[in-house]
């Protein structure tokens, strides 16, 4: 199911925008045309990283320095791990986020 979030221009291009959908808080990263969804919870602990620190493309969690690719999600500190992401869609300037 396809649920609004926010409008492309209201995505930081590489930064991320924290924003709740029915109860699950997620983070938005945009790089360029390319705009991916993730889960608002590092893969360590949980904890919200949408306060972590955004360079070159990655967030690091502000609570244990975990990393992560923003546009694949992978962590760069246990490389088996990854951010749950959501598919994407944009349609003119609204941006829709699946959550099934």
């Amino acid at each position: 199911m396809w649920v609004e979030t926010t409008r492309l221009n209201q995505v930081p291009e590489w930064g991320v925008l924290k924003v709740k959908v029915e109860e699950t808080s997620l983070i938005l990263n945009r790089q360029g045309a390319n705009v991916t969804c993730y889960r608002n919870a590092c893969t360590h602990l949980e904890y919200p990283i949408d306060m972590g620190k955004v360079s070159n493309g990655i967030i690091t969690c502000p609570f244990h320095k975990f990393q992560f690719e923003l546009d694949t999600g992978k962590c760069l500190n246990a490389p088996s791990d990854s951010l749950e992401s959501y598919p994407v869609k944009i349609e003119g300037e609204i941006v829709f986020v699946d959550l099934d």
